[in-house]
């Protein structure tokens, strides 16, 4: 949540959840490998309690972002709840979550009668979180759209990380993220390779890459592959082909982890 117009990131499941129901909707995380578009879509639309009849798509695609494979799903629900989900493309792990309630601006109201201790209380609940358990980083209010907003940031002692933003005149969470990601071990499953060792060349690169993909060299068709330098770090990226499927990638040349992943079909 940053400035006056937090970024939203991958939206969850409507306030209405029960105290505790981030936490135990974590749990649910159980899918086959090698998840489908369609399949992603599904999750984050069961997690947030909708059917895709009543959402309108704002994005669904598949990239790689800090390490991981991953589906970015996004919605809009009729009142104004914007979801936006990163599941794991391997497994269908929910990585991160963000949401946001953008309600009409003639229902926003100035006065604050929420205490910052009780906008807390609520964020806390929602997490299924207790205060001992966690290390608070942001404790903010301001005065945003017409309204009093309390920014209340916290992480769990295993990197797992929540922020809020609480109307201070209800008391309705109105966003909120969840960041599972830095509390995975690196090289989890279904991660973005995260091999350590510099690469020997474009051969070994090719290697990494269509192994990232779960194919052989055998498989795939090459385009363009070549050395460069992002932020003064040589890298290898290119592309490649499998059928109808087309993947392009960037390797960092130091390390052999791939920084960047997409791939789509070659009719797109």
């Amino acid at each position: 949540m940053e400035g006056n117009d937090m970024k939203k990131r991958f939206a969850a499941a409507g306030t209405g959840l029960t105290a505790g129901a981030l936490a135990a909707m974590m749990a649910m995380n159980t899918f086959a490998a090698q998840v489908t578009e369609d399949k992603a879509k599904s999750i984050a639309l069961g997690h947030a309690g909708h059917t895709s009849d009543q959402v309108t798509y704002i994005r669904s695609l598949i990239g790689a972002d800090d390490g991981w494979v991953v589906y970015d799903v996004k919605f809009l629900t009729a009142d104004y709840r914007e979801y936006e989900y990163e599941i794991n493309a391997a497994d269908g792990m929910i990585l991160s979550i963000d949401y946001e309630a953008k309600a009409p601006a003639a229902s926003r109201s100035a006065s604050s009668s929420v205490s910052l201790e009780r906008a807390k209380e609520l964020s806390l609940e929602h997490a299924g979180q207790k205060a001992e358990d966690v290390t608070f980083v942001k404790l903010e209010n301001e005065y945003e759209h017409g309204r009093t907003i309390y920014d209340i940031d916290f992480c769990t002692a295993d990197n797992k990380e929540y922020k809020y933003e609480v109307n201070g005149s209800t008391g309705e969470i109105i966003g909120w993220e969840y960041d599972i990601k830095k509390s995975l071990a690196p090289g989890a499953e279904g991660g973005v390779s995260r091999q350590t060792g510099a690469v020997s060349g474009i051969e070994e690169a090719k290697a990494i890459a269509v192994k990232q993909a779960g194919l052989s060299l055998s498989d795939v068709a090459w385009g363009e592959v070549k050395t460069d330098y992002e932020d003064g770090r040589m890298v290898y990226e290119g592309e490649f082909f499998c059928g109808s499927m087309e993947y392009e990638f960037e390797i960092d040349a130091a390390t052999g982890q791939v920084k960047k992943w997409e791939m789509e079909s070659i009719y797109d």
